[in-house]
């Protein structure tokens, strides 16, 4: 259940980390590991375009046979103003995460090291190809260096750790003091 709940948590983090270098909020090119990037955009604009609608319409003329006046039709033309809707591309400038980055809570630049599988958490150094994927620095462990390592004092039996908890309850008075297997 414990395990799950981390793995759900590196999901979700991961996920988080993906989205916000992804998103390039506030970040600027002077900021550390953050790169220029074109983008295109459409645009739309809607354009004005004359039209012309032509109809029949009757109409009294002069001079017909044998009468002054008739009735006739006659083609009339009208102008009128539609807009469509144009596109057109237009590139802005973007900064985002340089490729191997990720920002986290709007920091300051990009400041995560991300490897192909994830990211390595405190402080640990994405190394490819290797069943360990992070190095990690001393007092952590774990494929993403998520895990902090127990310390082991004195002698011990073999698989049994003694954590700092208990050395610390033990220094104490040695009280609900156990070897942790």
């Amino acid at each position: 259940m414990k395990m799950d709940m981390l793995f759900y948590s590196l999901i979700i983090l991961i996920h988080g980390i993906n989205a916000a270098s992804r998103s390039g909020k506030d970040l600027m090119p002077h900021m550390p590991n953050v790169c220029a990037d074109q983008e295109v955009k459409l645009v739309a604009q809607m354009q004005p375009c004359v039209q012309a609608f032509t109809r029949m319409v009757k109409a009294w003329k002069q001079g017909c046979q044998g009468q002054s006046w008739c009735m006739g039709y006659e083609r009339r033309t009208a102008y009128y103003t539609a807009y469509r809707q144009v596109y057109r591309q237009e590139y802005q400038t973007v900064y985002k995460c340089c490729s191997g980055w990720s920002q986290l809570n709007g920091e300051a630049g990009c400041m995560y090291p991300v490897c192909s599988y994830g990211v390595c958490f405190n402080g640990g150094q994405c190394r490819e190809g290797s069943a360990q994927l992070c190095d990690c620095p001393t007092g952590f462990s774990g494929p993403s260096c998520q895990y902090e390592k127990e310390l082991v004092f004195g002698e011990r039996s073999e698989g049994q750790t003694l954590s700092a908890v208990d050395l610390l309850r033990f220094l104490a008075g040695g009280h609900g003091v156990e070897l942790v297997s």
